[in-house]
């Protein structure tokens, strides 16, 4: 008997405790309710407006046209690829436009929805025509905004990740500049129905963002609008340009490449006889240079056009290879027994060298001379007392010496040739790229 009456006391204070919590909790309610204007509770009041409303159809529908402001925020640019020419543009993109249908007078602020809400209302069916999709999916779900103004004036801002193509010309590089652009347009809704516009101002950037390779120079909007066959649609843009630091290649391409071409100068200051130094000396230039020009290419896509770095790398492989072949024909000459054409001679063994005569000795008239005053012709046989004499034969040992000093003379000219040519080229080749820099 007496563990039933406990049990009725205790039931007893803890129905009491419940009721008194309750009282507190509508006490509250009513506090908080109390404080909002008018009594009403602006989750109910949308209620209300949707219960009745038609998110097939748009804002104004057969009375004119709506207005959509556009505007965007960049917080970074990265990813920006040469070999499948896209890049990643992570940005806010903020949407204003008018719905007369959710306007409302008995609440005076704006409201700020959940996401929920957008499956609701009618949106802009914006796409984005240079699109190749998500970039990667964002982290939460807290990336939407959704503001609605008594006077029924809705701003939608959504936190985007995408990642867009950029077509991209390589005849300049690495001395290039890109421009790469974002495009929205309407999908669905021609201009006759939807216009896009630009809204004040029209786009900010992060003034942190960095690019490993680029330099972001300058940026700007412009219109896009694009005919096909449905139709004339409303298209926007925002464009970045990018201008490429070639610092990377001068360091990995142009001043090896400018090293390597002294290096296989070396050979001109090598005897022609001494042939293993000299091959092994041209061959691993000539090596090297064919590694440094696939090296350039691996950074671009496969085009069919000239880059300005494919001057370069051509230009430094002729130098490269022509001073292999210098060596390849003063080796030669060097090393020849046998006589050259009279040209030959004639250039190079004037008054050194006297080559055979077989016509018999003459006797030529000398009018007003004397055996004393009689003189030896360079450039005809020896005029001796008025008679013309034989020139001695050369030797197998003379030809040899001419060749030999016709090599190194070659050496000594390719010493101060090369250098002037390449000195040359170099002026010209940095004097017309420099100017079309943009940095």
């Amino acid at each position: 008997m007496e563990r039933n009456v406990l049990t009725v006391l205790v039931f007893t204070a803890l129905s009491s405790v419940a009721q008194g919590n309750s009282a507190h909790m509508s006490r509250n309610y009513t506090l908080e309710f109390g404080d909002i204007p008018g009594g009403h509770i602006p989750s109910f009041m949308l209620f209300r407006r949707l219960q009745h409303y038609d998110k097939r159809i748009r804002p104004n529908f057969a009375v004119s046209r709506i207005w959509v402001e556009v505007q965007l925020y960049v917080s970074s640019i990265s990813s920006v690829s040469e070999a499948s020419m896209d890049y990643i543009l992570n940005f806010y993109l903020r949407q204003r436009w008018n719905d007369p249908r959710l306007s409302y007078t008995d609440f005076k602020s704006s409201l700020t929805l959940g996401t929920s809400t957008l499956a609701e209302i009618w949106i802009p069916d914006i796409s984005f025509k240079n699109g190749k999709g998500a970039a990667y999916r964002e982290g939460g779900d807290h990336n939407t905004l959704l503001r609605i103004s008594p006077q029924g004036d809705i701003l939608l801002s959504q936190k985007v990740a995408l990642l867009l193509s950029c077509p991209m010309d390589f005849r300049m590089f690495p001395f290039d500049t890109q421009s790469c652009g974002i495009q929205m347009e309407s999908y669905g809704h021609t201009t006759e129905e939807l216009v896009l516009e630009w809204a004040e101002p029209p786009m900010e950037i992060d003034l942190s963002i960095r690019l490993p390779e680029f330099e972001l120079k300058q940026w700007g909007t412009r219109r896009c609008d694009n005919m096909v066959l449905t139709g004339n649609y409303s298209c926007t843009e925002a464009y970045f340009k990018l201008v490429r630091r070639f610092g990377y290649y001068l360091i990995q391409a142009y001043i090896p490449s400018i090293l390597l071409v002294i290096i296989s100068w070396l050979t001109f200051w090598i005897n022609p006889d001494v042939v293993p130094a000299r091959i092994s000396l041209g061959i691993t230039t000539v090596l090297t240079s064919t590694t440094l020009t696939a090296f350039s290419h691996g950074s671009t896509p496969r085009n069919s056009y000239i880059r300005a770095i494919d001057i370069w790398m051509l230009a430094c492989s002729v130098f490269v290879f022509a001073a292999l072949v210098e060596f390849s024909v003063s080796h030669y000459i060097f090393r020849r027994q046998t006589k050259f054409s009279r040209i030959v001679r004639r250039v190079f063994c004037r008054n050194k060298f006297p080559s055979t005569s077989n016509q018999p000795p003459q006797q030529v008239p000398a009018a007003g001379t004397t055996p004393e005053t009689s003189y030896i012709n360079p450039s005809n046989p020896q005029l001796v007392n008025g008679q013309l004499q034989p020139r001695a034969r050369m030797t197998q040992e003379d030809v040899s010496k001419l060749h030999q000093n016709f090599a190194r003379r070659m050496d000594i000219i390719s010493r101060f040739l090369f250098p002037g040519l390449f000195f040359f080229f170099n002026s010209v080749y940095w004097l017309v790229y420099s100017t079309a820099y943009d940095a």
